[in-house]
């Protein structure tokens, strides 16, 4: 890791909400609303933009915790913003803060936890486990 991974980092990430994003998509009897799965992802890929730029040549990050509360609704058409923060940094663990909007209202807030990893290691176990 980079010595600019540091607390107050941020990052954005925006989404459309399409009807693949729905409830209803796959639960017909569901409201027509962006679905919690889809809200996390949004969530997390700012977390991971915000560390991406602060990671070494063969490092990535991947989260390991989430705590977070899905506040409002989001129909189709809507676009989701959500942002990260990073609050720590302790060794290759990163806890971050996050919330999610829409046009509206915060539809989302939370905390996570992403570790960095050394890719290759990485990449190794999960070789182990699927040759298991």
């Amino acid at each position: 890791m980079k010595k600019t991974l540091v607390p107050g980092v941020t990052a954005e990430a925006r989404q459309r909400v399409v009807t693949e994003n729905l409830v209803s998509f796959r639960k017909p009897d569901a409201p027509p609303v962006l679905a919690t799965p889809w809200l996390l992802y949004i969530m997390e890929t700012a977390a991971y933009e915000a560390l991406r730029p602060h990671l070494d040549d063969g490092e990535a990050s991947v989260g390991t915790g989430f705590e977070f509360e899905h506040l409002a609704p989001t129909p189709v058409g809507e676009t989701v913003v959500a942002t990260a923060r990073v609050l720590s940094v302790e060794g290759n663990r990163v806890a971050m803060e996050f919330e999610a909007r829409d046009s509206r209202e915060t539809i989302a807030r939370g905390k996570h936890l992403r570790t960095v990893i050394h890719l290759d290691r990485f990449l190794a176990r999960l070789k182990k486990k699927s040759d298991g």
